[in-house]
């Protein structure tokens, strides 16, 4: 087998390795697979803190009202999601789907900072 081929297997061996393994470079951001918030969702405390932390930090902007930082999903929590959502534009739903937790993250540029992204469900 000439050099070349060897080369081009061994890419794509690795290519495929890192597919598999989810593997990618860049900066972290938040996890595809991260469960839903709101009434009839997964609701971790650590999705529910992270949401009510970043929300928190916008409410001068969505005119909602500063809410617990819990980590407990309740009416507080829902009426913040709706006016995040109302704010942002995205259908107003109540839960924290892949829309909302990747718009949330980009708004509050928290993306790489604060590990959140590891618990909102996102587009990325």
């Amino acid at each position: 087998m000439n050099i070349k081929k060897a080369m081009t297997r061994a890419g794509l061996a690795t290519a495929l390795t890192c597919l598999v393994l989810g593997v990618s470079g860049g900066p972290a951001n938040a996890v595809p697979g991260a469960p839903w918030i709101g009434y009839g969702q997964a609701n971790t405390y650590n999705g529910v803190r992270c949401f009510q932390v970043l929300a928190n930090s916008l409410h001068y902007q969505t005119g909602y009202h500063v809410i617990d930082e819990d980590g407990a999903f309740g009416p507080d929590t829902y009426g913040a999601i709706k006016a995040f959502q109302k704010w942002e534009g995205l259908s107003q739903d109540g839960i924290v789907g892949p829309a909302t937790g990747s718009s949330i993250l980009t708004e509050t540029k928290d993306g790489d900072g604060s590990g959140c992204y590891n618990f909102l469900p996102s587009l990325r």
